[in-house]
């Protein structure tokens, strides 16, 4: 492993364990006895991509004394970002950088932080190794992935170990999915505080300004390019990335919920809501990670958990009137098409997507927003006839491009869940979970003090949503 020291002594925004606990006389248990007294807090991987770039700009930005390294598989690269992104805050001191991308490199990192956030995808090309290494130390893991084979693979070949350790494997924490799974956990879970359950959610992305990721778009391309028709056809369902539930396209699921679970692919009026709706193209990864949390949950107490033994998710993009919903409709298809076979989908990348590392303008990033809604309907658990008002979840993204700023910000966020609290849940049960069943309430504690971010739940009443 090679590996860059601070020109400046000490860790970027932080002074030393020994010195923070002479200087501050109400330092917390977790300042005191940090897991396994490793130097850092978290570590970014892959931080000289466009997006990566980001977490650590935003991370030198942070005034809460995170401890944190930016790693990867180039050294000269990383200086260079790290520099660059502590340049603009005069008193914050160097960043250590680190590379390595062999097997005994990554755990020589890995083990010198609480928690690995990466960056660096295609996750089914560089990923695994990472995330092997993190569990082998015992180290928390987090990455933005939105790639069904690689979480499949991870929760196949990791889980119970990391389960064992009570280490956190928690992917898709960026855009692809936390607004996403977490809304619909926290509509759940207020249903559950009234002793109803949650029955069904129906997520919503209103109005929006953004950029695409040319990091998404690689990795899609090469879900698509890497797998067989037979295997893409597999991961078409929801419960994909929960195997013991989904092997060889079968789930010991009832018919009738099977069926509740299929994505939409067409032009709706959503009922709920009063507004057209057209297919999500986030929806394919999003239901797999609502799935496996509805399952993990379900596994881990049936008897309370939120969401109810027949319960399902849908997905779709709200739209200004029927027009709109039927052309999008049209287009999504269409674009599906096309991306799918290879000719087509060379000249797309080459022509008009953006590759990797490529990322919107100043403004998208600095002034783009979001807003997603999940609504939820619920029922008495003991009077299924019972009339319930639905409640809806809306998560946004404020002052900050969703897919790269956003996800940025919102990544590290939720890295330092398991770092820097010791409330999250998942860090008592370990194992490949998901945000919801790993940070749950944590996470939108974080996200409510953080600047670029709001999310609530309350009665649906339809005005508050933004098309």
């Amino acid at each position: 492993m090679r590996a860059m020291m601070p020109t400046k002594p000490g860790v970027a925004g932080f002074k030393s364990t020994s010195a923070a606990q002479k200087s501050d006389t109400t330092t917390t248990a977790r300042d005191r006895d940090r897991k396994h007294q490793r130097p850092y807090d978290l570590i970014v991987f892959g931080a000289t991509g466009f997006t990566g770039a980001l977490a650590a700009k935003y991370l030198a930005k942070k005034d809460d004394n995170v401890r944190y390294a930016l790693a990867g598989r180039d050294l000269e690269k990383l200086q260079k970002i790290a520099n660059k992104s502590t340049s603009e805050e005069s008193e914050r001191r160097s960043v250590d950088v680190y590379a390595g991308s062999t097997p005994e490199e990554l755990r020589e990192i890995t083990e010198k932080a609480n928690v690995v956030l990466s960056f660096a995808g295609p996750f089914a090309k560089f990923g695994f190794a990472l995330t092997e290494a993190c569990v082998a130390t015992k180290t928390h893991y987090c990455d933005i992935t939105g790639e069904p084979p690689f979480i499949r693979k991870c929760v196949e070949k990791l889980h119970e170990k990391a389960k064992r350790e009570k280490t956190c494997v928690v992917n898709c924490v960026g855009y692809d999915s936390i607004p996403w799974d977490l809304g619909a956990w926290a509509v759940a879970e207020s249903f559950k505080a009234d002793g109803f359950e949650c029955v069904r959610a129906e997520a919503h992305a209103g109005k929006s300004k953004g950029g695409v990721s040319g990091g998404t778009i690689a990795s899609a391309a090469g879900v698509i390019a890497e797998n067989s028709m037979a295997d893409l056809k597999k991961m078409g369902d929801p419960f994909y990335c929960v195997p013991e539930l989904c092997r060889d396209g079968e789930r010991p699921l009832k018919r009738e919920i099977k069926e509740n679970w299929r994505l939409q692919g067409d032009a709706r009026l959503d009922e709920a809501t009063g507004k057209y709706t057209m297919p999500s193209i986030m929806a394919g990864i999003n239901s797999k990670v609502v799935a496996r949390s509805y399952s993990l949950l379900r596994d881990k107490d049936k008897e309370n958990a939120c969401f109810a033994e027949d319960f399902s998710y849908g997905e779709s993009d709200f739209c200004k009137d029927e027009s709109k919903a039927n052309w999008g409709a049209r287009g999504i298809k269409t674009f599906g098409v096309l991306f799918a076979i290879p000719p087509t989908r060379w000249l797309l990348r080459k022509t008009v997507l953006p590759a990797p590392g490529q990322g919107p303008n100043e403004d998208i990033l600095e002034n783009g927003y979001s807003n997603v809604y999940v609504v939820g309907h619920g029922r008495d658990k003991n009077d299924a006839s019972s009339k319930v008002e639905p409640r809806v979840a809306h998560f946004e993204f404020k002052n900050a491009d969703p897919g790269y700023k956003g996800t940025a910000a919102l990544a590290v966020e939720a890295a330092l869940c398991l770092s820097l609290s010791d409330k999250a849940p998942g860090l008592k049960m370990g194992g490949c979970l998901t945000p919801s069943v790993a940070l749950g309430e944590t996470l939108i504690e974080r996200l409510r003090d953080a600047p670029n971010f709001s999310f609530s739940v309350s009665a649906l009443k339809g005005k508050e949503l933004k098309v």
